[in-house]
Formats: structure tokens, C-alpha cells, sequence
């Protein structure tokens, strides 16, 4: 074998080093970076592979308890949650745009402060302070609980998703972010599948210790919120060569190698990641985000493509059961979307990551939903409910199936001093969905809600018109679909290029 192609050196080219020079002279306060290291392709597998085992697993489970946390009022919907505390649909949809207008309101702010901390650091105590009012909905009597806990719970939650983002592309080439994220982004799949089985046991418990099961379900699932966020505060490491310390001791994840590994390979690959490493978000870098074209493209299409979100998450138990099964089969069934989707939506980014497109491969996404919005709306009366239940499933499989491959897309576009206020904004468009989403289910138009499905369908047929047109404009004025580290050539295809 070739010794070129066995050994990796981020010092491969002395004008590539020549050209970046002063960039990475200032990534020496970075833990863990090591300009002259030399590593075999195996060590990378072997750190990569460690990444993917005790980091990004432990990321996805926090944010499956985000995802029961805010979409378990569908499932209490079917107990007798409206009944008890005198609300409905009118009420309900209130209650969740208020929580969108809290999640809103504090996704920049704490992802600025999420990136001078750590997210690490400070995504954990939000994730406990929001687990506290998850359980405390036990003690809704009126709509005024149910508006306040639902904002209190939106408003903590801001931040998370592109905190830990973030987070993520610390540990990934930006070659590799689309399926990571993809995984990160499947929270939303893997508590889909979860929240049923677990829904039908806790809301069983109903008239248990003179607690109802829509109380069971806040308690139970707040309770554990709290107590992951206490072990993720002290488990998340800083960055791969720096673990958390804990009364004075640590335990890191990585060897001292591996960590070396890790943060060099990110940092060569793109060197935009270490520029501001443990710095504040200034004002100007706000601006100079908000100033980049490339910005917009992906903010249309994640909110015209999530339009569709906000109401199947609220009513797709309440529209299965309408179809003739019970409570407890309505949660189950609800399931099966979500395990679909998560088959769908990581399938479609480790594609998008092996061919490096984006732009159709997030337009099949968008419109994958667009389909089972419109076989729901237009399928006869007379069909079977198994039909109607198969175009439930077939819309939760494209519901936000391509929004990893466009965050990746996004970060790989932008200087890393942007990527803070980009996600965010990014974030908060898939969130500003929920204020059209929320409305377009009326209690008139149950229990098939036609209206609202053929307005979200449009919304994701424009979404997928938004994103090829900004895969064109890419084409023509940035490169096509690589990012900043394609400009740079050092790596290709997520290997070393050492032809330049």
C-alpha cells in the first residue's frame, strides 16, 4: 500500500499551510489540537467510531426527553385531559402556540449563551429546570395552567437544538454532519416510537393514587427529564481532549491521542471551528449573519416544509382514533410513523453524506410529506381506515425528514463565527411553522382536518421549489453543494486530498 495514502498529515502541504497560517496559529488554545501530529486512518475509524458511541448517543436520548416533553400533551389528549381541566381545541392550540412563542424568544439568546459557556454546560440545567414544570402540569385546573406551563416549557427549551448542534460538529468533519445530524434529528423518530409504548403504560395508570393518566404521563416523563439533565451536567466531556471535573477528579472518554485525533482532523478540515473556540457571540457577528444571502434559502424551506409538524404531533393519536380504534391502540399505532421515519430520514442523509447533494436529496424529503398530507386529504370517504392510516404513516416518515441534511448544508456554508446565530435562526423558523401549523386543524373540520392538510402540502410542495432554487444559486455563484472546507481542498470526500 501506498505510505501516502497510510499516514495522514495535517502538515501535507506547505502552501496550504503557507495560506492558513494565521488561522491556526490561533487554534493552539484549543484542548487537544496538535499542528504536527501524524495519524493512520484506522485511529480515525477507531475515534470516530468512540464519537459515535459515548457522544452522540447520550445527545439523542436528551433530546428524545425534549421531544416527550413537548408533543406528550397529543398523547394526553387522548385521555381525558380536555375533560378535566375544561379546554378544547381552541384552547389546546393556544396553549401550544404560546409554547412556541417562549421556544422562540429564547433560542438566540440562550444559544449565545450556550456557546460562551458550553453547551455542555448549560443545556443540562435548562433540560432539569424544564423537566420540573413538565411534572408540575400534574397541578393544571384551568387553561391559565395549561398556557403557562405549556410557554414555561417552550421558553427553557429554546437553545437546545442548535446548542447542541453545535456541540455535535465539534466532534465531526463537516463532510460527516449530515448523518449525524440526521441521527441527532431522529430524537424526534426514536421518541415518536418511544412515547407511544410509554403513553399507553403511564395514562393505563389512570385513577392510581387519585392521579389521572394524563397526570401520570406529566409526572413520570418530568421526573426523568429532571434526573438525565442532572447526569448529563456531569457527563458531557468540553471537547474531546477536555472531560468535566467533578470535586476535583475526572474521567475522560478519549485517550489523550484519541482527543488529538479528534479536534485536529475537525479543525484542518475546517479551520473557521477554532477561530472563536470559548469566545461570546459578538453583536457584529449577528449582523454579519444575518447579512449572508445564503442564510435565507434555508430558512423559507424549514418553515414552509414544518407547517405540516405542529398538527400531526398535536392530533395524529386524536385522527387514528377517529378512524375507529381505541385510546390505547391510537397511541400505539402512532408509533409506527415515527419508526418509518427514522428508517426514511437516516437512510435519506447517509446518501446525501456518500454522494455530497444536498439540495434534491432535501427536496425528495419535503415532498416525501407533501405526498401523505395530500392522501390523507383527498383519499374517499368510504376507504378503509387501514388506507387513511397508511397516509398517517406515510406523512410522519417525510415530517422533518430533511431538515439534518439542510442544518449540515447550512453549517458547511457558513464561517464557523456565524454558525451560532444561523442555527439558531434556523431553529426558530422550523418553530415560527408552528404558529400557521397550529391553526390549521379546526374543530369544524374534523375528524379528517382536509383543509389544513391540502394548505400543509402546498407549504411543502414551495419548500422543496425554495431549496432547488438555492442549489442552483449555489451552482452558479458558491461552488455547488461543498461547503467552506471543499474551497480549502484539504479534504474530499471526508479523506485527506493530498493532490493540491
Amino acid at each position: 500500500m501506498d505510505h501516502a495514502a497510510e499516514k495522514v498529515s495535517p502538515l501535507h502541504d506547505e502552501a496550504y499551510n503557507l495560506k492558513h497560517e494565521a488561522t491556526l496559529n490561533e487554534n493552539n488554545e484549543v484542548p487537544g489540537y496538535d499542528s504536527g501530529i501524524h495519524f493512520e486512518q484506522e485511529e480515525v475509524r477507531k475515534a470516530l467510531f468512540k464519537v459515535d458511541l459515548f457522544i452522540l448517543p447520550p445527545i439523542v436520548l436528551c433530546f428524545c426527553f425534549l421531544q416527550f416533553d413537548r408533543t406528550n400533551i397529543g398523547n394526553a389528549l387522548t385521555s381525558s385531559l380536555q375533560t378535566d381541566i375544561h379546554v378544547g381545541n381552541t384552547e389546546v392550540n393556544l396553549a401550544q402556540t404560546l409554547f412556541t412563542v417562549g421556544f422562540i424568544i429564547t433560542e438566540l439568546p440562550f444559544n449565545m449563551i450556550s456557546k460562551y459557556i458550553g453547551p455542555e454546560r448549560f443545556l443540562p440545567i435548562t433540560m432539569f429546570l424544564w423537566g420540573i414544570v413538565t411534572w408540575s402540569q400534574v397541578f393544571m385546573k384551568n387553561e391559565k395552567g395549561l398556557y403557562a406551563t405549556r410557554f414555561l416549557i417552550g421558553a427553557l427549551e429554546g437553545g437546545y437544538i442548535p446548542g447542541f448542534a453545535l456541540y455535535i460538529s465539534k466532534f465531526y468533519t463537516n463532510h460527516e454532519l449530515a448523518f449525524r445530524y440526521a441521527i441527532f434529528w431522529a430524537a424526534n423518530s426514536f421518541a415518536g416510537a418511544l412515547g407511544g409504548p410509554l403513553s399507553i403504560g403511564l395514562l393505563s395508570l389512570d385513577g392510581r393514587g387519585a392521579l389521572h393518566g394524563w397526570q401520570w404521563l406529566f409526572l413520570i416523563e418530568g421526573v426523568l427529564t429532571c434526573s438525565l439533565g442532572i447526569a448529563a451536567y456531569f457527563y458531557f466531556p468540553h471537547n474531546a481532549a477536555r472531560p468535566k471535573s467533578v470535586f476535583g477528579k475526572s474521567f475522560s472518554l478519549f485517550t489523550p491521542r484519541e482527543a488529538s485525533v479528534i479536534v485536529t482532523r475537525v479543525i484542518y478540515n475546517d479551520p473557521t471551528k477554532a477561530l472563536r473556540y470559548g469566545k461570546p457571540v459578538l453583536p457584529s457577528h449577528i449582523l454579519d449573519t444575518f447579512r449572508d444571502w445564503r442564510l435565507y434559502g434555508h430558512l423559507v424551506a424549514a418553515l414552509l416544509s414544518m407547517v405540516m409538524i405542529s398538527p400531526m404531533n398535536t392530533y395524529a393519536p386524536s385522527i387514528i382514533k377517529s378512524l375507529g380504534f381505541t385510546s390505547l391502540q391510537a397511541n400505539g399505532l402512532n408509533s409506527v410513523g415515527s419508526i418509518c421515519a427514522l428508517i426514511w430520514s437516516v437512510s435519506l442523509a447517509f446518501s446525501s453524506d456518500k454522494f455530497q447533494e444536498r439540495g434534491f436529496h432535501i427536496a425528495i424529503g419535503y415532498l416525501w410529506g407533501a405526498i401523505g398530507l395530500l392522501w390523507l386529504a383527498l383519499a374517499p370517504e368510504d376507504v378503509g381506515k387501514w388506507i387513511l392510516y397508511g397516509g398517517v404513516v406515510w406523512t410522519q416518515m417525510g415530517m422533518g425528514s430533511a431538515q439534518a441534511i439542510s442544518a449540515a448544508w447550512l453549517t458547511a456554508k457558513m464561517q464557523d463565527y456565524k454558525r451560532p446565530a444561523a442555527l439558531a435562526a434556523y431553529v426558530m423558523c422550523i418553530q415560527l411553522a408552528n404558529f400557521p401549523g397550529n391553526q390549521l386543524f379546526q374543530t369544524k373540520d374534523a375528524p379528517r382536518y382536509r383543509h389544513g392538510l391540502i394548505i400543509a402540502a402546498s407549504c411543502a410542495v414551495a419548500a422543496a421549489g425554495v431549496i432547488l432554487a438555492w442549489k442552483l444559486l449555489y451552482r452558479l455563484f458558491d461552488g455547488g453543494d461543498t461547503g467552506l472546507e471543499a474551497k480549502d481542498h484539504y479534504f474530499e470526500n471526508g479523506t485527506p486530498d493530498t493532490s493540491v
